[in-house]
Order: structure tokens, then sequence, then C-alpha cells
């Protein structure tokens, strides 16, 4: 489950890694990328509470599944960005 206060604390920490001079094009990417993961994640929950609200269940569902697959996106490129970086980051609290 999302840790909104983690949550903030990996959005500035990839802010000050992408605004940093001597970041090459492919951890950018990985930044980037993550970045829009995150996003879209959160966008997930509200669009699921929506759907309920709605009284699509099923399309609740879909948003639902979506955000958890998204889970393991971040997890996969958080585990890419560490490699890249060559740190013992954690992703406690995001995936």
């Amino acid at each position: 489950m999302s840790n909104r206060r983690g949550d903030y604390g990996v959005r500035n920490s990839l802010r000050e890694l992408r605004e940093s001079q001597d970041v090459d094009q492919t951890l950018q990417n990985l930044l980037r990328a993550l970045t829009l993961n995150l996003e879209l994640r959160a966008r997930y929950r509200v669009f699921e509470f929506e759907a309920n609200q709605d009284g699509h269940p099923e399309t609740a569902r879909l948003f639902r599944d979506l955000r958890e697959a998204e889970g393991e996106q971040i997890a996969e490129l958080m585990e890419g960005l560490r490699a890249r970086l060559g740190t013992d980051a954690t992703t406690e609290g995001i995936a």
C-alpha cells in the first residue's frame, strides 16, 4: 500500500536527481518512467473510487488491477534505478 509521505519523499528525491547536471540520458529515462508510473498509479486510485461511486464495480476492479500492476512496474523501475545508481535504495511504501 502506498505511503503518501514516502511517495512525497521519493518524488522530491527523483526531482533532485533529474535536475542534477551529471545525469546521463539513461538515468533521466529511468527517472522519467518512474515518475510517470507513480503519477499513473495515483490516478488509478481516483478512477477506481469514481467508478465505484458511479456504480461500475467491474470497471473499478479493472482500475484496481491496473494500479496493482503499476506497483509491480514501479518496483522493477526502482530495482533498475538502484542498479544504475549502485545503491541500496528501498521500495518500501512505494509498490
